[in-house]
């Protein structure tokens, strides 16, 4: 074989491009309605195997001695090797840490819902519910801690939902939905006892909880959407995403996009796109979650108004099918035999350096003709993360309807302490 610098180029680079076509293939075949073995065959053969056999035949036939007829074999073990970086799961785990107090709730169906109750020393008020967001974001130890000042007069249950943190993943990942979400925080809200409580609903956690207050406002004392993200449409559609990669510096994104663009990760997004229940069967939960956990790392600068206090931040509760299956969820606000409005008191906490944009205020106002919104001052997506005491002197002040610290801004526009995305 010519062993120039330009024959070994042109070998790693076609060895590349070969790695490129079989992983086009194999997604091409899950597009079919191919199970994964069969695609990795079919791109296999197609791609790497035909190759190789043809170079094979031809060479027993010129008896390998003609350098030309190496170096096609050369490139198919070079694409080979390439693809093991796509193919091959090598990734690490991630455990959530266990929170002491915490408890399981089993389902009739055997999934558990890991919940965390912080009581009150005199509990006389309904109990407050915080449903997390992401969705498939959790963060029990560091949501529990945080929100425990608001224990004073009301217990307050923190739980991870289905899929993240420490509760249960599903064989399907179809299986989470919002429908099942709804339930399950009907199943926590049970747990209370109570005849009514408060919900609060943080970033993607506020589609849950608006849904819910449409559906149940005689069980509802109170509502708080934390930085909420975009409720569900009065009709079945896409759900608006933000981004909190808009909130970080040119060097954070790059290392944020230089993570994305690896091999394996490329891989398995496009391969989610196509078919969730295929990827699952070909990277699982723990390989995924990992993944997702160090996807997530990346972005906490911009979930802090300070990014320096974005390790306040717990990234291993994570669960990378919930977050893509309750992501494409396009069911409506409701079923159309409620009026689509919250009647009990809401308050809309819209952090000033929030990477959600101000629409998603507006949008929930409108559900709630009894809404107040607050900018709390020097404060990102995760506010009562950042600055706890003043999130809850702000919550308790409006639970106990005194009045609020903060001034209440209108909803259809910004006011100019807001420094977020608009």
């Amino acid at each position: 074989m010519d062993k120039t610098p330009r024959s070994v180029a042109s070998v790693l680079l076609g060895g590349i491009l070969v790695s490129v076509l079989a992983a086009g293939a194999a997604l091409l075949a899950v597009a079919l309605n191919g199970p994964w073995p069969v695609a990795v065959c079919v791109a296999g053969v197609t791609v790497l195997a035909l190759p190789a056999l043809v170079t094979v035949l031809r060479g027993r036939r010129a008896r390998i001695r003609n350098a030309r007829y190496r170096r096609p074999v050369m490139t198919s073990a070079v694409g080979l090797l390439v693809s093991l970086t796509w193919i091959w799961p090598h990734s690490a785990t991630v455990t959530p840490p266990t929170v002491p107090g915490s408890t399981i709730l089993t389902s009739a169906d055997g999934t558990r819902l890991t919940l965390h109750v912080t009581r009150a020393p005199s509990a006389t008020k309904p109990p407050l519910v915080v449903v997390h967001g992401g969705p498939g974001v959790s963060d029990l130890s560091h949501d529990v801690a945080a929100l425990a000042g608001l224990a004073t007069d009301r217990d307050v249950y923190v739980y991870d939902q289905l899929g993240s943190g420490s509760s249960s993943r599903l064989d399907d990942p179809l299986g989470y939905t919002d429908r099942r979400a709804l339930d399950d925080l009907e199943r926590v809200v049970a747990e209370t006892r109570a005849p009514k409580v408060t919900l609060l609903g943080h970033s993607w956690g506020a589609r849950i909880v608006t849904k819910y207050a449409v559906a149940h406002p005689d069980r509802l004392s109170a509502v708080i959407l934390s930085a909420p993200g975009f409720p569900a449409g009065t009709s079945p559609g896409p759900q608006k995403i933000g981004d909190p990669g808009r909130r970080l510096d040119t060097a954070q994104r790059l290392r944020l996009y230089g993570y994305l663009m690896r091999p394996r990760n490329l891989f398995t997004y496009a391969l989610s796109s196509i078919d969730l229940r295929v990827a699952h069967d070909t990277a699982g939960d723990r390989e995924m979650d990992a993944r997702f956990s160090d996807i997530y790392q990346r972005t906490t600068p911009g979930l802090f108004c300070d990014p320096h206090l974005a390790d306040r931040l717990g990234v291993t509760g994570v669960g990378y099918y919930a977050h893509q299956a309750l992501a494409a969820d396009t069911s409506p606000l409701a079923d159309g035999t409620v009026p689509a409005r919250i009647s009990a008191p809401t308050l809309i906490i819209k952090p000033a350096c929030d990477y959600l944009p101000w629409s998603a205020v507006t949008e929930n106002a409108g559900l709630a003709p009894r809404a107040q919104v607050v900018v709390l001052p020097d404060t990102g997506h995760q506010a009562y993360i950042e600055k706890p005491d003043a999130y809850a002197e702000l919550v308790a002040a409006f639970l106990n309807h005194r009045p609020l610290p903060f001034p209440v801004v209108g909803a259809a526009d910004p006011p100019t302490s807001y420094r977020g995305v608009r």
